[in-house]
């Protein structure tokens, strides 16, 4: 019978393989033990863009938004007193002198009639008070699961939790919501949710109406200052029928850049000083005046929400 001796070479060799792999796979195992839960990493990550939103800070900003067949470009300043924005193209093309007559002309008006300025402000507040709800429901109306990563974000996939009982329609259309999440696990920020209604919601057993499943809801959110991150995307297509009859076609895509800080107690009047003063934007094709295809502005009377 054969015996090795114990100190050959080749028994060596054998032994710190061993020992390596031994070492490797106990390094790995506590890796993976040491990875928080997916769903305590949403309530992690949820605190911090709720703590974000109490400070309430105001920025300035470029928007590119679409409105049924028009594209605008704004710069939006965010005040004490709700937002307030200037365009600056329609399709891409500067404004004539007659539609920054009509612009102009729309902000002179909002300066001066304070009762326009509080439907806004109330209808900008209502809205970022629906988001903030919205986001606090993430962690309770969806189970999270680990999905790899996507560059340098963690992506998690989710769905909706069976056990969770909505509150409300919004918090039901949000429930049917499946997808994935885009987190940047350095700073624990939601950096992107892209998610797709799974099922037909209901509103009165649907004889009050319905939303389509199949709609899809994006955000995209960046990093704006060393703890402060806003959205830069917002991507909602949703589609269904209210009662008489009513299409609901919600369909809006906005992209937000150029992101700088302003004062906090901004007022109205004063934003509007940052907003004449000189824009630097590509000029381009030329438009001939008077012409009634482009002199005519649809200007949007809705403000965005954060």
């Amino acid at each position: 019978m054969r015996i090795d001796n114990p100190a050959s070479p080749m028994n060596l060799h054998r032994l710190i393989i061993a020992v390596v792999w031994v070492v490797s796979a106990a390094a790995l195992a506590q890796d993976h033990s040491s990875v928080a839960p997916a769903g305590e990493l949403i309530n992690a990550v949820v605190a911090n863009e709720l703590r974000d939103r109490v400070q309430q800070r105001k920025w300035m900003y470029t928007i590119e938004k679409r409105e049924g067949n028009q594209s605008l470009t704004e710069e939006q300043v965010e005040t004490k007193n709700g937002p307030l924005y200037r365009v600056l193209a329609l399709d891409g093309t500067p404004l004539t002198p007659d539609q920054r007559q009509q612009d102009n002309a729309r902000i002179r008006r909002l300066l001066h009639d304070t009762s326009q300025q509080s439907k806004l402000k109330q209808q900008y507040d209502d809205d970022e008070q629906k988001l903030e709800t919205l986001m606090r429901v993430m962690p309770e109306a969806f189970l999270y699961d680990y999905d790899g990563v996507d560059g340098s974000f963690v992506r998690l996939k989710f769905r909706p939790d069976p056990s969770y009982k909505p509150p409300n329609y919004e918090a039901r259309v949000v429930h049917s919501l499946a997808g994935t999440v885009l987190i940047d696990s350095q700073q624990q920020r939601l950096a992107r949710l892209s998610g797709q209604l799974v099922d037909r919601v209901q509103f009165g057993y649907g004889l009050f109406g319905h939303i389509d499943n199949g709609g899809t809801i994006e955000i995209g959110r960046v990093q704006v200052g060393p703890l402060q991150w806003k959205t830069a995307l917002l991507n909602i297509q949703l589609s269904g029928r209210l009662i008489f009859f009513k299409t609901i076609n919600k369909q809006q895509y906005e992209t937000r850049s150029k992101f700088r800080a302003v004062p906090d107690d901004l007022s109205l009047s004063e934003a509007n000083e940052l907003l004449i003063s000189p824009i630097a934007y590509a000029p381009g094709p030329e438009i001939r005046h008077g012409d009634p295809a482009t002199t005519s502005l649809n200007l949007p009377q809705e403000f965005p929400p954060e």
